[in-house]
């Protein structure tokens, strides 16, 4: 049962793909996929504390992985599936991975590095950040304040309200579209 958690924090540091979607069951469903040389060397680690529940891609314990120069070349490939309860607050910070949401959370706050990012559904307030990923998000209102340091930027227009999205990219466009 999730009735104690208001917050997932996911350290998605290798962790290529990170789905998220919400739903009025009471409980939290994570699904994880390790593909690659090192996939059973990895596990997908879950750890609550007070309100809030972490969710991370880490090595056995026991497991040691050679220091070589081959072992540079070697990867583990991770996705990770979440379906949690409406209204619940998602922080997520990756290197690599791309993030898809779909639902109604409370706040986002999205750092990514290298992946996208894209959303389909509402937040009361969202802080996503990328350096070369995209950012799309398809919602039924927001109040909208994108920048875009090198990428374009195409946002629809929205009624006013309390919610306040704020996208933030290097390198990638961003896009917000009113969800009909």
């Amino acid at each position: 049962m999730a009735d104690k958690i208001e917050t997932i924090s996911i350290d998605g540091d290798q962790i290529f793909t990170i789905s998220v979607s919400t739903s009025q069951a009471k409980h939290i469903t994570v699904t994880s996929t390790l593909d690659g040389e090192y996939q059973q060397q990895f596990q997908i680690i879950t750890k609550q504390e007070a309100n809030q529940l972490g969710i991370k891609l880490e090595p056995f314990k026991f497991a040691t992985i050679a220091d070589d120069k081959r072992n540079a070349h070697k990867v583990i490939a991770a996705t990770l599936v979440l379906e949690i309860p409406e209204g619940l607050n998602l922080n997520v910070i990756s290197n690599i991975g791309s993030v898809n949401l779909m639902g109604s959370f409370n706040k986002l706050n999205i750092n990514l590095s290298q992946g996208h990012f894209y959303a389909k559904g509402d937040a009361n307030s969202a802080s996503i950040s990328t350096v070369e990923g995209y950012i799309k998000v398809i919602t039924t209102y927001a109040n909208v304040e994108a920048i875009s340091k090198n990428g374009m930027v195409v946002l629809d227009v929205f009624k006013s309200n309390n919610t306040s999205w704020k996208l933030n990219s290097i390198n990638g466009d961003i896009t917000v579209a009113k969800q009909e």
